[in-house]
C-alpha cells in the first residue's frame, strides 16, 4: 500500500515537472518570438505595406478590366447584326441589357422551361410591371406567336406591359392582333433603332422620361 502510494506521488512529481518545462519552453518561445518581431518590424511592416498595395492594385484592375468588358459589350449591343448568331438565351440576355442600359429597373431574365412565355420581367421608372417574350426568328413571325404570348402575359405574369421582341418579320395579322392585344410588337427595324440609338418602344419611352426627369 505504502508503495503504491509512493510510486503515485512519484508520477505526479514528474507529470508537474513535464509541465513546468513545458511552461518554461513556450515562454522561451514566446520571447524569441517577441524578439524576432521587435527585431524585424521595419521589415514585417514594409511587407505588410507590399501585400495591401499588391491587393489595392489587382482589385484595381479588375474593376477597370470589368468596366472596359462592359464598354465593348456595350459597343457590340449597338449593332443589331450582333444578333444574327445569337442563340436564344443569348439574345434574351442581349434585349436585358438594352433594358438595363436605357433605363428600366428590376431586370430578370427567367426565359427557360417553364417560363410561361416571361422571358424577361423588369419595372418601369413609374413602377409598371414589363413582361417581354423574345423571339429570335430570321423568319416570319405569325399571329399564333401572340396569341400564345397574349394568354399568358396579362393573367399568369399580371403585365402592366407586354412586349413580344423578335428578330423576325411579323405577318399583318401578327401586328393586327398584337394592336387588338395591347402587346408591343418590337421588330428588327424597331429593335435596330432601340439598340443604336436608345429609342426605347413608345410603351416604355414616356415613363423612363419622367423618371429620369429632376424633381
Amino acid at each position: 500500500m505504502a508503495r503504491r502510494r509512493r510510486r503515485r506521488k512519484q508520477g505526479n512529481q514528474g507529470t508537474m515537472l513535464l509541465a513546468g518545462v513545458g511552461c518554461l519552453a513556450a515562454a522561451a518561445a514566446l520571447s524569441r518570438a517577441d524578439d524576432l518581431v521587435t527585431a524585424h518590424a521595419t521589415t514585417i511592416t514594409v511587407a505588410f505595406v507590399v501585400v495591401l498595395a499588391l491587393a489595392a492594385t489587382v482589385g484595381t484592375l479588375v474593376v477597370v478590366t470589368r468596366v472596359r468588358q462592359a464598354a465593348r459589350q456595350a459597343q457590340r449591343d449597338r449593332d443589331i447584326a450582333a444578333t444574327d448568331t445569337m442563340t436564344g438565351p443569348q439574345f434574351e440576355e442581349y434585349v436585358a441589357r438594352l433594358m438595363r442600359r436605357d433605363g428600366l429597373h428590376g431586370v430578370r431574365v427567367c426565359g427557360g422551361s417553364g417560363d410561361l412565355g416571361a422571358d424577361i420581367t423588369a419595372r418601369t421608372g413609374d413602377g409598371r410591371r414589363v413582361v417581354v417574350q423574345c423571339k429570335r426568328y430570321s423568319g416570319s413571325v405569325g399571329d399564333p406567336h401572340v396569341q400564345k404570348f397574349n394568354g399568358t402575359a396579362w393573367q399568369i405574369h399580371r403585365a402592366d406591359v407586354a412586349l413580344l421582341v423578335t428578330t423576325g418579320r411579323p405577318t399583318s395579322r401578327a401586328r393586327q392582333l398584337a394592336a387588338r392585344c395591347r402587346i408591343v410588337l418590337v421588330d428588327r427595324h424597331e429593335l435596330a433603332a432601340w439598340a443604336t440609338d436608345g429609342r426605347l418602344p413608345a410603351a416604355l419611352s414616356t415613363s423612363v422620361r419622367q423618371a429620369r426627369r429632376p424633381a
